[in-house]
């Protein structure tokens, strides 16, 4: 019943995904987080659910433009699911910042098929994951994504592989000059560099966590599905989605290996975990099966906003 609603894309979908969306973010920035009724801080909430907006329509730009999926709401509908069970991914500025340059340069990888424009493409890419990492230094990793998409869509000439590097000396070229005019001193790079730290009790109380085994088992049955698809249909040389792949094992990976392990950071993977997932969707012999997953999410959802609500009044 709900895959069926969905199976063809419609504007009330969109509607729908939106008046979810901002009433996600307006709980989890206004009433879980202490939040401030100054005016100032108004207009950041407002410029941050923009940011997250324009995250959840340039998803839409990938799916659609590069054909990943049919004409459906089924990655849009996955995202949202994603973003009501780990709703903490909503709390924190810099990821939503990172995670748009990230979902910016995912563009402009997935583009790299069609072979035309290589060399501005790959230059975009680099610049966006740039200054993702300026924002969550470990999304610096991405560049594995950058250069794993070149090797797939076979656009890996020597002149090519120098861009991404000129792409990291023009964002290095901004933030030293930003720097100099705002406070007449050069950045101290080492603060953009990535950190681990594998804090046993840090990582058993971050991660082994319900929301966060529940999207890990989600992913992983969507992994197996695609496999198991990709070998029973020939189908082991799509590069978009070995891409998709590669993406959420690298924010997944961001997840673990951080100092803080926040849920938070699994925003990284919502994106990519959607559109696998879609294409299980509409891709499946037992619509059941799909039902049952989606049902699955949607009651686990439910479950963690009503226990979050009832933990604020009491």
């Amino acid at each position: 019943m709900i895959t069926s609603f969905f199976k063809t894309s419609k504007p009330i979908h969109y509607i729908i995904f939106l008046i979810v969306l901002i009433s996600v973010f307006g709980y989890q920035r206004i009433i879980v987080v202490d939040y401030k009724g100054a005016f100032s801080n108004t207009l950041s909430e407002i410029g941050f659910l923009l940011i997250f907006i324009t995250s959840f329509f340039t998803l839409i730009f990938i799916v659609t433009k590069n054909n990943l999926t049919h004409n459906n709401g089924y990655a849009a509908l996955y995202f949202c699911l994603f973003i009501g069970l780990i709703p903490s991914s909503l709390e924190t500025n810099y990821l939503l910042i990172s995670n748009l340059f990230i979902l910016l340069s995912l563009r402009r990888i997935m583009s790299l098929k069609t072979n035309s424009n290589i060399k501005k493409k790959l230059f975009d890419a680099s610049i966006w994951i740039c200054s993702a990492a300026i924002f969550e230094p470990w999304a610096i990793l991405f560049f594995l994504l950058l250069f794993f998409g070149m090797g797939y869509y076979s656009v890996t000439q020597i002149k090519n592989i120098l861009i991404p590097f000129c792409g990291i000396l023009v964002v290095g070229f901004f933030l030293i000059s930003y720097q100099l005019l705002t406070e007449n001193t050069l950045p101290n790079f080492s603060e953009y560099l990535p950190s681990v730290n594998f804090d046993k009790d840090s990582f058993n109380n971050k991660i082994i966590q319900t929301e966060s085994l529940q999207f890990l088992a989600i992913v992983l049955f969507g992994f197996a599905s695609f496999i198991v698809n990709a070998v029973l249909k020939n189908r082991l040389n799509q590069p978009s989605s070995w891409v998709l792949i590669l993406a959420i094992l690298i924010a997944i990976t961001i997840v673990f290996i951080t100092p803080n392990h926040s849920l938070g950071l699994y925003l990284f993977a919502f994106a990519p975990s959607s559109i696998v997932l879609a294409n299980f969707s509409e891709t499946t012999k037992y619509p059941w099966v799909s039902e049952l997953v989606i049902g699955c999410l949607l009651f686990a959802v439910l479950l963690q906003m009503s226990l979050n609500i009832s933990i604020l009044i009491n």
